[in-house]
Protein backbone atom coordinates (compact mmCIF):
# COMPACT_ATOMS: atom_id res chain seq x y z
CA UNK A 1 0.00 0.00 0.00
CA UNK A 2 1.54 3.07 -0.69
CA UNK A 3 0.57 6.89 0.50
CA UNK A 4 0.10 10.02 -0.73
CA UNK A 5 -0.90 13.71 -0.36
CA UNK A 6 -4.31 15.18 -1.63
CA UNK A 7 -4.95 18.71 -2.39
CA UNK A 8 -5.71 20.03 0.98
CA UNK A 9 -2.11 18.57 2.61
CA UNK A 10 -3.43 15.14 4.30
CA UNK A 11 -1.56 11.90 3.45
CA UNK A 12 -3.95 9.54 1.29
CA UNK A 13 -3.92 5.57 1.36
CA UNK A 14 -3.13 5.09 -2.51
CA UNK A 15 -4.23 1.16 -3.04
CA UNK A 16 -2.34 -0.98 -5.28
CA UNK A 17 -3.97 -1.42 -9.14
CA UNK A 18 -4.77 -5.05 -8.47
CA UNK A 19 -6.27 -4.40 -4.84
CA UNK A 20 -8.18 -1.44 -6.47
CA UNK A 21 -9.50 -3.25 -9.55
CA UNK A 22 -10.78 -6.19 -6.75
CA UNK A 23 -12.50 -3.85 -4.75
CA UNK A 24 -14.49 -2.27 -7.69
CA UNK A 25 -15.14 -5.89 -8.95
CA UNK A 26 -16.69 -6.88 -5.38
CA UNK A 27 -18.68 -3.53 -5.20
CA UNK A 28 -20.28 -4.60 -8.78
CA UNK A 29 -20.90 -7.75 -7.68
CA UNK A 30 -22.56 -6.88 -4.25
CA UNK A 31 -24.83 -4.05 -6.48
CA UNK A 32 -25.57 -6.86 -9.00
CA UNK A 33 -26.83 -9.28 -6.06
CA UNK A 34 -29.03 -6.45 -4.77
CA UNK A 35 -30.29 -5.91 -7.95
CA UNK A 36 -31.62 -9.65 -8.72
CA UNK A 37 -32.93 -10.11 -5.42
CA UNK A 38 -34.89 -6.66 -5.71
CA UNK A 39 -36.52 -8.19 -8.70
CA UNK A 40 -37.04 -11.90 -7.44
CA UNK A 41 -38.51 -10.04 -4.94
CA UNK A 42 -41.18 -7.80 -6.57
CA UNK A 43 -41.85 -10.82 -9.11
CA UNK A 44 -42.70 -12.40 -5.58
CA UNK A 45 -46.13 -10.19 -6.05
CA UNK A 46 -47.57 -12.61 -9.05
CA UNK A 47 -48.60 -15.06 -6.55
CA UNK A 48 -51.70 -17.49 -5.74
CA UNK A 49 -52.81 -18.79 -2.24
CA UNK A 50 -52.20 -22.59 -2.10
CA UNK A 51 -52.70 -25.35 0.45
CA UNK A 52 -53.22 -23.04 3.76
CA UNK A 53 -53.53 -19.25 4.12
CA UNK A 54 -50.82 -17.10 3.79
CA UNK A 55 -48.87 -20.35 1.96
CA UNK A 56 -48.38 -18.72 -1.77
CA UNK A 57 -46.97 -20.42 -4.91
CA UNK A 58 -45.13 -17.34 -6.58
CA UNK A 59 -43.24 -16.66 -9.42
CA UNK A 60 -40.04 -15.41 -7.16
CA UNK A 61 -38.95 -18.93 -6.87
CA UNK A 62 -38.87 -19.59 -10.77
CA UNK A 63 -37.11 -16.18 -11.48
CA UNK A 64 -34.12 -16.98 -8.64
CA UNK A 65 -33.86 -20.21 -10.14
CA UNK A 66 -33.50 -19.09 -13.54
CA UNK A 67 -30.78 -15.78 -12.21
CA UNK A 68 -28.99 -18.35 -9.99
CA UNK A 69 -27.55 -20.57 -13.10
CA UNK A 70 -27.37 -17.25 -15.06
CA UNK A 71 -25.71 -15.38 -13.23
CA UNK A 72 -22.23 -18.23 -12.20
CA UNK A 73 -20.42 -15.30 -11.14
CA UNK A 74 -22.66 -14.22 -8.26
CA UNK A 75 -23.36 -16.36 -4.94
CA UNK A 76 -26.32 -18.22 -4.57
CA UNK A 77 -26.72 -18.19 -1.09
CA UNK A 78 -26.66 -14.17 -1.00
CA UNK A 79 -29.37 -14.04 -3.91
CA UNK A 80 -31.34 -16.46 -1.79
CA UNK A 81 -31.12 -14.68 1.56
CA UNK A 82 -31.30 -11.02 0.29
CA UNK A 83 -34.23 -12.52 -1.93
CA UNK A 84 -35.32 -13.75 2.54
CA UNK A 85 -35.55 -10.27 3.33
CA UNK A 86 -36.81 -8.41 0.51
CA UNK A 87 -39.54 -10.15 -0.43
CA UNK A 88 -41.28 -10.92 2.81
CA UNK A 89 -41.00 -7.22 3.75
CA UNK A 90 -43.00 -6.17 0.08
CA UNK A 91 -45.25 -8.65 0.91
CA UNK A 92 -45.43 -7.15 4.66
CA UNK A 93 -46.37 -3.75 3.11
CA UNK A 94 -48.59 -4.49 0.87
CA UNK A 95 -50.38 -7.09 2.65
CA UNK A 96 -50.59 -3.95 5.98
CA UNK A 97 -51.97 -1.92 3.61
CA UNK A 98 -54.76 -3.87 2.47
CA UNK A 99 -55.47 -5.49 5.51
CA UNK A 100 -54.50 -3.18 8.70
CA UNK A 101 -53.45 -6.01 10.95
CA UNK A 102 -49.79 -5.67 12.05
CA UNK A 103 -49.81 -9.11 13.95
CA UNK A 104 -51.83 -11.24 10.65
CA UNK A 105 -49.30 -9.68 8.25
CA UNK A 106 -46.25 -10.44 10.40
CA UNK A 107 -47.28 -14.15 10.74
CA UNK A 108 -48.54 -14.38 6.86
CA UNK A 109 -45.71 -13.20 4.88
CA UNK A 110 -42.60 -13.64 7.51
CA UNK A 111 -42.59 -17.69 6.86
CA UNK A 112 -41.36 -16.73 3.08
CA UNK A 113 -38.04 -16.59 4.67
CA UNK A 114 -37.75 -19.89 5.99
CA UNK A 115 -38.23 -20.78 2.04
CA UNK A 116 -35.84 -18.96 0.78
CA UNK A 117 -33.28 -19.56 3.73
CA UNK A 118 -33.59 -23.47 3.26
CA UNK A 119 -33.48 -22.97 -0.58
CA UNK A 120 -30.18 -20.88 -0.50
CA UNK A 121 -28.74 -23.22 2.39
CA UNK A 122 -28.85 -26.63 0.95
CA UNK A 123 -28.13 -25.46 -2.79
CA UNK A 124 -24.95 -24.27 -1.53
CA UNK A 125 -24.11 -27.10 0.72
CA UNK A 126 -25.19 -29.62 -2.19
CA UNK A 127 -23.13 -28.30 -5.17
CA UNK A 128 -20.22 -27.32 -2.35
CA UNK A 129 -20.00 -30.80 -0.60
CA UNK A 130 -21.99 -33.77 -2.99
CA UNK A 131 -21.39 -32.73 -6.79
CA UNK A 132 -18.03 -32.97 -7.81
CA UNK A 133 -17.98 -31.25 -10.39
CA UNK A 134 -19.15 -27.64 -11.75
CA UNK A 135 -22.71 -26.66 -12.48
CA UNK A 136 -24.61 -27.73 -15.49
CA UNK A 137 -27.75 -27.76 -16.91
CA UNK A 138 -28.19 -31.33 -16.26
CA UNK A 139 -27.07 -31.72 -12.38
CA UNK A 140 -28.97 -28.19 -12.18
CA UNK A 141 -32.12 -30.05 -13.14
CA UNK A 142 -31.70 -32.62 -10.35
CA UNK A 143 -30.43 -29.38 -7.18
CA UNK A 144 -33.32 -27.23 -7.88
CA UNK A 145 -36.19 -29.62 -7.19
CA UNK A 146 -34.71 -30.67 -4.11
CA UNK A 147 -33.96 -27.41 -3.45
CA UNK A 148 -37.39 -26.02 -3.74
CA UNK A 149 -38.90 -29.07 -2.15
CA UNK A 150 -37.25 -28.77 1.47
CA UNK A 151 -37.95 -24.81 1.01
CA UNK A 152 -41.02 -25.43 1.02
CA UNK A 153 -40.93 -27.95 3.86
CA UNK A 154 -38.86 -25.38 5.97
CA UNK A 155 -42.05 -22.46 5.22
CA UNK A 156 -44.31 -24.53 6.43
CA UNK A 157 -42.39 -26.17 9.32
CA UNK A 158 -42.53 -22.36 10.56
CA UNK A 159 -46.32 -21.86 9.55
CA UNK A 160 -46.72 -24.69 11.88
CA UNK A 161 -44.50 -23.14 14.84
CA UNK A 162 -46.76 -20.19 14.17
CA UNK A 163 -50.50 -22.20 13.99
CA UNK A 164 -49.38 -24.09 17.36
CA UNK A 165 -50.10 -27.80 15.66
CA UNK A 166 -49.08 -29.63 12.43
CA UNK A 167 -50.01 -28.61 8.75
CA UNK A 168 -47.91 -31.60 6.87
CA UNK A 169 -50.55 -34.52 6.01
CA UNK A 170 -49.49 -36.96 2.97
CA UNK A 171 -51.88 -34.57 0.76
CA UNK A 172 -49.75 -31.76 1.22
CA UNK A 173 -46.34 -33.38 0.89
CA UNK A 174 -47.14 -34.33 -2.18
CA UNK A 175 -48.49 -31.04 -3.81
CA UNK A 176 -45.39 -29.61 -2.24
CA UNK A 177 -43.08 -32.50 -4.44
CA UNK A 178 -45.79 -31.44 -7.40
CA UNK A 179 -45.39 -27.46 -6.97
CA UNK A 180 -41.65 -28.63 -7.42
CA UNK A 181 -41.46 -30.41 -10.04
CA UNK A 182 -43.44 -28.49 -12.27
CA UNK A 183 -41.39 -25.04 -11.70
CA UNK A 184 -38.45 -27.09 -12.31
CA UNK A 185 -39.99 -27.89 -15.42
CA UNK A 186 -40.76 -24.32 -16.37
CA UNK A 187 -37.10 -23.22 -14.86
CA UNK A 188 -35.65 -25.35 -17.58
CA UNK A 189 -37.99 -24.61 -20.40
CA UNK A 190 -36.80 -21.15 -19.98
CA UNK A 191 -33.08 -22.29 -19.37
CA UNK A 192 -33.51 -24.46 -22.64
CA UNK A 193 -34.89 -21.32 -24.74
CA UNK A 194 -32.16 -19.11 -23.03
CA UNK A 195 -28.83 -21.26 -23.99
CA UNK A 196 -30.99 -22.00 -27.65
CA UNK A 197 -30.99 -18.62 -28.60
CA UNK A 198 -27.04 -17.83 -26.71
CA UNK A 199 -26.29 -20.72 -29.14
CA UNK A 200 -27.60 -19.41 -32.45
CA UNK A 201 -26.16 -16.00 -31.59
CA UNK A 202 -22.69 -17.55 -30.92
CA UNK A 203 -23.06 -19.68 -34.23
CA UNK A 204 -24.09 -16.60 -35.98
CA UNK A 205 -21.67 -14.59 -34.86
CA UNK A 206 -18.68 -17.43 -35.32
CA UNK A 207 -20.42 -17.86 -38.78
CA UNK A 208 -20.00 -13.85 -39.54
CA UNK A 209 -16.80 -14.28 -38.11
CA UNK A 210 -15.56 -17.02 -40.52
CA UNK A 211 -17.21 -15.26 -43.85
CA UNK A 212 -15.07 -12.17 -43.14
CA UNK A 213 -12.31 -14.79 -42.84
CA UNK A 214 -12.89 -16.44 -45.66
CA UNK A 215 -13.19 -13.35 -47.79
CA UNK A 216 -10.13 -11.47 -46.75
CA UNK A 217 -8.20 -15.01 -46.84
CA UNK A 218 -9.20 -15.27 -50.32
CA UNK A 219 -8.26 -11.33 -51.41
CA UNK A 220 -4.73 -12.74 -49.77
CA UNK A 221 -4.92 -15.36 -51.85
CA UNK A 222 -5.40 -12.82 -54.97
CA UNK A 223 -2.88 -10.73 -54.74
CA UNK A 224 -0.37 -13.83 -53.70
CA UNK A 225 -0.84 -14.59 -57.50
CA UNK A 226 -0.38 -11.34 -58.21
CA UNK A 227 2.88 -11.08 -56.51
CA UNK A 228 3.62 -14.14 -57.61
CA UNK A 229 3.58 -12.99 -61.24
CA UNK A 230 5.23 -9.86 -60.23
CA UNK A 231 8.15 -11.81 -58.53
CA UNK A 232 8.63 -13.34 -62.21
CA UNK A 233 8.72 -10.02 -63.34
CA UNK A 234 11.38 -8.71 -61.23
CA UNK A 235 13.52 -11.54 -61.91
CA UNK A 236 13.70 -10.74 -65.11
CA UNK A 237 14.56 -7.55 -64.64
CA UNK A 238 17.19 -9.16 -62.40
CA UNK A 239 18.54 -10.93 -65.15
CA UNK A 240 18.59 -8.27 -67.82
CA UNK A 241 20.60 -5.94 -65.51
CA UNK A 242 22.93 -8.33 -64.43
CA UNK A 243 23.70 -9.23 -68.20
CA UNK A 244 23.70 -5.38 -68.90
CA UNK A 245 26.37 -5.68 -66.55
CA UNK A 246 28.38 -8.70 -67.73
CA UNK A 247 27.93 -6.76 -71.16
CA UNK A 248 29.34 -3.34 -70.05
CA UNK A 249 32.26 -4.90 -68.12
CA UNK A 250 33.30 -6.37 -71.24
CA UNK A 251 33.57 -2.77 -73.38
CA UNK A 252 36.23 -0.84 -72.00
CA UNK A 253 34.68 2.35 -73.31
CA UNK A 254 31.67 1.71 -70.42
CA UNK A 255 33.00 4.23 -67.65
CA UNK A 256 33.42 1.81 -64.30
CA UNK A 257 31.03 3.71 -62.35
CA UNK A 258 28.48 2.57 -64.79
CA UNK A 259 28.69 -1.18 -64.67
CA UNK A 260 29.11 -0.66 -60.75
CA UNK A 261 25.62 1.05 -60.81
CA UNK A 262 24.49 -1.35 -62.99
CA UNK A 263 25.93 -4.16 -60.47
CA UNK A 264 24.03 -2.41 -57.77
CA UNK A 265 20.71 -2.26 -59.40
CA UNK A 266 20.78 -6.51 -60.20
CA UNK A 267 21.72 -6.97 -56.38
CA UNK A 268 18.86 -4.52 -55.32
CA UNK A 269 16.45 -6.28 -57.78
CA UNK A 270 17.63 -9.42 -56.53
CA UNK A 271 16.68 -8.27 -52.73
CA UNK A 272 13.26 -7.21 -53.94
CA UNK A 273 12.96 -10.77 -55.10
CA UNK A 274 13.87 -12.46 -51.74
CA UNK A 275 11.44 -10.00 -50.23
CA UNK A 276 8.94 -11.10 -52.27
CA UNK A 277 9.34 -14.58 -51.53
CA UNK A 278 9.53 -13.96 -47.84
CA UNK A 279 6.24 -12.56 -47.84
CA UNK A 280 4.56 -14.84 -50.06
CA UNK A 281 6.27 -17.26 -47.87
CA UNK A 282 4.82 -16.01 -44.44
CA UNK A 283 1.35 -15.01 -46.01
CA UNK A 284 1.06 -18.96 -47.27
CA UNK A 285 2.31 -20.70 -44.41
CA UNK A 286 1.49 -18.58 -41.57
CA UNK A 287 -2.26 -17.90 -42.90
CA UNK A 288 -3.70 -19.40 -45.94
CA UNK A 289 -3.00 -22.73 -44.68
CA UNK A 290 -4.06 -22.66 -41.02
CA UNK A 291 -7.27 -21.28 -42.57
CA UNK A 292 -7.37 -23.98 -45.03
CA UNK A 293 -8.48 -23.57 -48.68
CA UNK A 294 -11.61 -26.50 -48.12
CA UNK A 295 -14.15 -27.23 -50.93
CA UNK A 296 -17.21 -24.95 -51.08
CA UNK A 297 -20.62 -25.19 -53.08
CA UNK A 298 -21.08 -22.88 -55.19
CA UNK A 299 -24.19 -21.46 -54.16
CA UNK A 300 -22.39 -21.09 -50.65
CA UNK A 301 -20.04 -19.17 -52.36
CA UNK A 302 -22.21 -16.92 -54.40
CA UNK A 303 -24.06 -16.35 -51.01
CA UNK A 304 -21.15 -15.30 -49.32
CA UNK A 305 -20.33 -13.00 -52.51
CA UNK A 306 -23.36 -11.63 -52.44
CA UNK A 307 -23.36 -10.22 -49.24
CA UNK A 308 -19.90 -8.75 -49.43
CA UNK A 309 -20.71 -6.89 -52.82
CA UNK A 310 -24.37 -5.70 -51.00
CA UNK A 311 -21.92 -4.27 -48.01
CA UNK A 312 -19.64 -2.34 -50.49
CA UNK A 313 -23.33 -0.91 -52.44
CA UNK A 314 -24.02 0.50 -49.27
CA UNK A 315 -20.59 1.70 -48.15
CA UNK A 316 -20.23 3.52 -51.23
CA UNK A 317 -23.86 4.62 -51.94
CA UNK A 318 -24.71 2.76 -54.64
CA UNK A 319 -27.82 1.91 -56.11
CA UNK A 320 -27.79 -1.38 -57.56
CA UNK A 321 -29.87 -4.53 -56.65
CA UNK A 322 -28.32 -8.48 -56.60
CA UNK A 323 -30.15 -11.46 -57.45
CA UNK A 324 -28.94 -14.82 -57.39
CA UNK A 325 -30.42 -17.65 -59.43
CA UNK A 326 -29.12 -21.37 -58.88
CA UNK A 327 -30.36 -23.77 -61.61
CA UNK A 328 -27.45 -26.19 -60.22
CA UNK A 329 -24.99 -26.73 -57.64
CA UNK A 330 -21.80 -27.79 -57.39
CA UNK A 331 -18.27 -28.03 -54.91
CA UNK A 332 -15.80 -25.87 -56.15
CA UNK A 333 -12.18 -27.46 -55.30
CA UNK A 334 -10.46 -24.21 -54.92
CA UNK A 335 -13.27 -21.75 -53.05
CA UNK A 336 -10.38 -19.07 -52.54
CA UNK A 337 -10.00 -18.43 -56.47
CA UNK A 338 -13.58 -18.51 -57.29
CA UNK A 339 -14.83 -16.14 -54.31
CA UNK A 340 -12.46 -13.76 -55.96
CA UNK A 341 -13.40 -14.60 -59.30
CA UNK A 342 -17.39 -14.26 -58.07
CA UNK A 343 -16.13 -10.91 -56.31
CA UNK A 344 -14.38 -9.33 -58.61
CA UNK A 345 -17.17 -9.81 -61.61
CA UNK A 346 -20.02 -8.91 -58.94
CA UNK A 347 -18.06 -6.03 -58.01
CA UNK A 348 -17.11 -4.31 -61.43
CA UNK A 349 -20.88 -4.45 -62.15
CA UNK A 350 -21.73 -2.51 -59.01
CA UNK A 351 -19.16 0.28 -59.67
CA UNK A 352 -19.89 0.19 -63.13
CA UNK A 353 -23.66 1.22 -62.60
CA UNK A 354 -22.38 3.30 -59.28
CA UNK A 355 -25.40 5.39 -58.29
CA UNK A 356 -27.34 5.00 -60.98
CA UNK A 357 -30.21 2.14 -60.46
CA UNK A 358 -29.63 -0.93 -61.59
CA UNK A 359 -29.53 -4.28 -60.97
CA UNK A 360 -27.19 -7.18 -60.94
CA UNK A 361 -27.83 -10.90 -61.95
CA UNK A 362 -25.73 -14.39 -60.93
CA UNK A 363 -26.75 -17.12 -62.52
CA UNK A 364 -25.86 -20.97 -62.27
CA UNK A 365 -26.80 -23.34 -64.77
CA UNK A 366 -25.55 -26.36 -66.39
CA UNK A 367 -25.09 -27.72 -70.14
CA UNK A 368 -23.81 -30.37 -72.30
CA UNK A 369 -21.60 -29.83 -75.04
CA UNK A 370 -20.10 -31.35 -77.82
CA UNK A 371 -16.35 -31.99 -77.35
CA UNK A 372 -13.33 -33.42 -79.56
CA UNK A 373 -11.06 -34.77 -78.84
CA UNK A 374 -7.92 -37.28 -80.01
CA UNK A 375 -10.62 -40.31 -79.03
CA UNK A 376 -13.00 -38.78 -81.29
CA UNK A 377 -16.77 -37.16 -80.33
CA UNK A 378 -17.88 -36.70 -77.06
CA UNK A 379 -20.22 -34.99 -74.25
CA UNK A 380 -19.09 -32.92 -71.62
CA UNK A 381 -20.90 -31.89 -68.77
CA UNK A 382 -20.04 -27.74 -68.33
CA UNK A 383 -20.97 -25.55 -65.35
CA UNK A 384 -22.06 -21.88 -66.97
CA UNK A 385 -21.95 -18.86 -64.34
CA UNK A 386 -22.96 -15.56 -65.57
CA UNK A 387 -22.97 -11.95 -64.72
CA UNK A 388 -25.25 -9.49 -65.97
CA UNK A 389 -25.78 -5.85 -65.29
CA UNK A 390 -27.91 -3.38 -66.75
CA UNK A 391 -24.82 -0.85 -66.84
CA UNK A 392 -23.09 1.73 -68.82
CA UNK A 393 -21.90 -0.87 -70.58
CA UNK A 394 -18.62 -1.49 -72.70
CA UNK A 395 -17.55 -0.01 -75.96
CA UNK A 396 -17.10 -2.26 -78.79
CA UNK A 397 -13.41 -1.20 -79.25
CA UNK A 398 -12.56 -2.02 -75.72
CA UNK A 399 -14.07 -5.78 -75.48
CA UNK A 400 -10.76 -7.76 -76.58
CA UNK A 401 -8.55 -5.51 -74.12
CA UNK A 402 -10.75 -5.27 -70.96
CA UNK A 403 -9.14 -8.43 -69.67
CA UNK A 404 -5.45 -6.64 -70.25
CA UNK A 405 -3.43 -6.67 -66.78
CA UNK A 406 -3.81 -2.62 -66.01
CA UNK A 407 -6.61 -2.34 -68.34
CA UNK A 408 -9.81 -0.43 -66.86
CA UNK A 409 -12.66 1.42 -67.92
CA UNK A 410 -13.36 3.39 -64.41
CA UNK A 411 -11.43 6.37 -65.15
CA UNK A 412 -12.15 10.03 -63.60
CA UNK A 413 -12.13 12.70 -65.98
CA UNK A 414 -12.28 15.20 -63.40
CA UNK A 415 -9.33 13.86 -60.93
CA UNK A 416 -7.32 11.77 -63.55
CA UNK A 417 -7.42 8.68 -61.12
CA UNK A 418 -8.00 5.47 -62.70
CA UNK A 419 -7.66 2.22 -61.18
CA UNK A 420 -5.64 -0.59 -62.41
CA UNK A 421 -8.14 -2.62 -63.13
CA UNK A 422 -6.49 -5.77 -62.28
CA UNK A 423 -9.60 -7.16 -61.41
CA UNK A 424 -10.52 -8.91 -64.83
CA UNK A 425 -7.31 -10.39 -65.24
CA UNK A 426 -7.11 -12.03 -62.16
CA UNK A 427 -10.31 -13.62 -63.47
CA UNK A 428 -9.44 -14.72 -66.49
CA UNK A 429 -5.88 -16.23 -65.10
CA UNK A 430 -8.27 -18.26 -62.54
CA UNK A 431 -11.14 -19.42 -65.20
CA UNK A 432 -8.75 -20.44 -67.69
CA UNK A 433 -5.55 -21.60 -65.83
CA UNK A 434 -7.19 -22.95 -62.56
CA UNK A 435 -10.51 -24.16 -63.43
CA UNK A 436 -9.51 -25.07 -67.33
CA UNK A 437 -12.79 -22.89 -68.46
CA UNK A 438 -13.67 -20.31 -70.91
CA UNK A 439 -14.72 -16.79 -70.56
CA UNK A 440 -16.46 -14.57 -72.76
CA UNK A 441 -18.01 -10.75 -72.62
CA UNK A 442 -21.22 -9.47 -74.23
CA UNK A 443 -22.24 -5.94 -74.48
CA UNK A 444 -24.21 -3.02 -75.12
CA UNK A 445 -23.02 0.54 -74.54
CA UNK A 446 -25.88 1.96 -72.85
CA UNK A 447 -27.90 -1.14 -72.06
CA UNK A 448 -25.73 -4.20 -70.44
CA UNK A 449 -22.77 -6.21 -69.99
CA UNK A 450 -22.92 -10.26 -69.49
CA UNK A 451 -19.65 -12.08 -68.25
CA UNK A 452 -19.96 -15.92 -68.96
CA UNK A 453 -18.29 -18.67 -67.85
CA UNK A 454 -17.77 -22.43 -69.10
CA UNK A 455 -16.41 -24.37 -66.55
CA UNK A 456 -15.99 -28.02 -66.95
CA UNK A 457 -17.94 -30.51 -64.38
CA UNK A 458 -14.58 -33.07 -63.60
CA UNK A 459 -12.65 -29.79 -62.70
CA UNK A 460 -14.86 -29.98 -59.76
CA UNK A 461 -15.82 -32.11 -56.88
CA UNK A 462 -16.68 -35.65 -58.07
CA UNK A 463 -19.77 -35.30 -55.49
CA UNK A 464 -21.27 -32.43 -57.51
CA UNK A 465 -25.17 -32.39 -57.86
Amino acid sequence: MKNGRGTDGRRRRVLPYGQACGRIMNREKILKTISVALFVSMSALIRFNFITEGFIVAMSVLIMGIFIYCYEDLSPMYIAALSGIFSPMFRLILTYVQDGRLQYTLETVLPDMGFFFTYGILYTLIYRFLIDGPKTLRNFTFVIPFCDFFGNVGEMTIRSILAGHSLFTVEILTYLGIIALVRTALVLVVLVAIESYSSFLVRREHDEVYKRLLTQASVVDSEMRLMEKNESDVEEVMKKAYNLYKEAGADPEVPHRFTTQILEIAKNTHEVKADYQNVISVLQEDYLDKIGNQSMLMSEICKLEKANVMNLIRRRGYRASVTVRGQVDFKVHDSFKMMSVVRNLLTNSAEAIGTEQGRIMLTLSAEVREIHDVRGEARALYYRITVYDNGPGIEKEDLDTIFLDGYSTKFNRDTGYIQRGLGLNVVRDYVENVFHGTIAVDSRPGKFTEFTLLIPAKQMEEDSQ
